[in-house]
């Protein structure tokens, strides 16, 4: 059986370059890749920063998987369907479920970005990228966020 990388994104820009390292590891390396947003949902905001609604989680979920089938598409759509999955998975703690989903599945690789964040927003934020790593049951490949040219 081919091995499986998982590829994490919350769809920003970091993401976009972790899903495109991933694209040409798996074109590479001829793996199979599971795609998933892990999110915590109850950061999740309705319409003017209110409290989220059974509705605007259900349309967030909704949005989730297009956007995913949309990045599988546009990043994996010369592989075969059968070995391209995806799916959006609300976490309170998105590296626990990322390191399980790792685990439950053999993956062979974690690959995600990572903005950066030092400091007091690290503290504020967390990191899902550093809690990954430090749980992962396999390799884990961070993708930085490229800093602006100056």
């Amino acid at each position: 059986m081919k091995p499986l990388i998982l590829v994490c994104t919350d769809f920003s820009a970091c993401s976009e370059l972790a899903l495109e390292r991933a694209a040409d590891i798996a074109r590479r390396d001829e793996t199979r890749v599971f795609l998933i947003h892990a999110y915590d949902p109850k950061r999740i905001k309705g319409p003017g920063d209110r409290e989220a609604s059974e509705g605007d989680r259900q349309a967030w979920d909704e949005d989730s998987m297009h956007q995913l089938k949309e990045a599988r598409r546009r990043y994996f759509g010369g592989l075969a369907d059968t070995d391209v999955q995806y799916d959006a998975i609300p976490s309170a703690h998105p590296s626990i479920e990322i390191c399980k989903i790792a685990k439950d599945t053999k993956a062979s690789l974690i690959i995600l970005g990572s903005h950066g964040r030092t400091g007091m927003l690290r503290r504020l934020l967390g990191s899902v990228a550093e809690a990954t790593v430090r749980h992962a049951p396999c390799s884990v490949f961070i993708v930085r966020e490229q800093a602006a040219a100056t």
